[in-house]
């Protein structure tokens, strides 16, 4: 059983390590999407594409068995570190 349990919190630990690694990546791209909407004189906050990528991201979570919720949480969150930087 002490076995079978730490090879799963194992993977756990990898999985997180990798939420890591793919926040740390978007909040790179973020910044690209900053300066590329700075040089233009667009707009940072579009509230019709945070609506639609939201809506998008819900129905994906749906389908893998993900709560909607949680993803518009962690999205949310994680836009909100975005647009303070």
């Amino acid at each position: 059983m002490v076995a079978e349990l730490t090879a799963l919190r194992d993977q756990i630990d990898e999985v997180d390590k990798a939420l890591l690694n793919l926040l740390a990546k978007r909040l790179e791209l973020v910044a690209e999407v900053g300066e590329v909407k700075s040089r233009f004189g667009l707009p940072i906050y579009v509230p019709e594409r945070e609506a639609s990528m939201l809506a998008s991201r819900r129905a994906e979570a749906e389908a893998l068995g993900v709560p909607p919720d949680l993803i518009e949480d962690v999205l949310r969150r994680v836009m909100r570190e975005s647009y303070s930087q």
